[in-house]
């Protein structure tokens, strides 16, 4: 299991205690009475419309919470490296001019959409990619700072300065 994966379980431990039973090959979550959500996209769309955490979204936003999940799950999830690309460059205009993908706040979409980026961020991309990034990488950063989302991952560092070209001006 992948490290950001398993802190993705560990999240849903930590908000579903007794119910959330992970496995090596597909979280279950038990809801009593014989009845059963599995997968980690089911999953989240359960918590995202039960969860007293995540009330207080209109239905448009709920929607979009959900168009949210899935496209994490199937496209960020997925991507390959030439889609990967693009997929960024689409997620950084998205957050353009806002701080979490859905509201005014964090939802069930900027937790799973995290755990989706979470190793393309920490393995894959340089800081001047990060840095391109402004905005994706600006959202990146403080979703992280919330240490019961993060759970058992690394804090990722960000360059707070421009990146230095190797030019000396007097």
């Amino acid at each position: 299991m992948a490290l950001a994966e398993q802190a993705f379980h560990e999240f849903f431990l930590a908000n579903f205690k007794s119910t959330f039973k992970p496995s090596p090959k597909v979280p279950v979550l038990d809801l009593g009475g014989g009845k059963t959500v599995s997968g980690v996209c089911s999953i989240a769309k359960h918590l995202q419309r039960t969860s007293k955490d995540f009330n207080g979204l209109s239905l448009e936003e709920r929607l979009e919470v959900e168009q949210w999940i899935e496209y994490a799950s199937t496209v960020v999830k997925f991507s390959d490296s030439e889609t990967e690309k693009i997929v960024l460059k689409e997620l950084n205009n998205w957050l353009k001019d806002k701080a979490f993908f859905v509201a005014n706040r964090l939802t069930v979409a900027d937790i799973t959409m995290f755990y989706n980026l979470y190793s393309l961020f920490a393995e894959r991309l340089t800081f001047q990619e990060k840095e391109l990034l402004i905005h994706l990488s600006r959202w990146f950063h403080n979703v992280q700072q919330d240490k019961e989302v993060r759970q058992s991952l690394q804090h990722l560092t960000f360059l707070r300065t421009p990146v230095y070209d190797g030019v000396r001006v007097h």
